[in-house]
């Protein structure tokens, strides 16, 4: 069971209701990052700081992509992702 570290909001560009508040759990260790969250069972997405904050993630399990933001010093992660063919954004707040 992870310790949740961070909330998630998550926005789909179809008619999907917005997930808002969720815990996940957010690892970032030198250039290396990991989101992990339960949807129906735990979801793992990792990637790298490809440089300046800016993070590239994948969650093969899943066919998902993502990118996260983050401004140095800032408690905030921003990007985009796609999964299955469905298409959002997410933000996730830093505990």
């Amino acid at each position: 069971m992870m310790k949740p570290t961070a909330k998630m909001d998550t926005v789909f560009y179809d008619h999907t209701p917005a997930y808002e508040n969720e815990d996940c759990d957010i690892r970032i260790h030198e250039k290396d990052i990991s989101v992990s969250y339960n949807d129906h069972g735990m979801v793992i997405y990792r990637g790298k700081d490809e440089g300046h904050g800016h993070f590239i993630l994948e969650c093969p399990e899943r066919n998902g992509k993502a990118s996260l933001h983050q401004i140095q010093h800032c408690k905030f992660l921003e990007g985009f992702w796609i999964e299955d063919g469905k298409k959002g954004f997410w933000r996730i707040t830093l505990s």
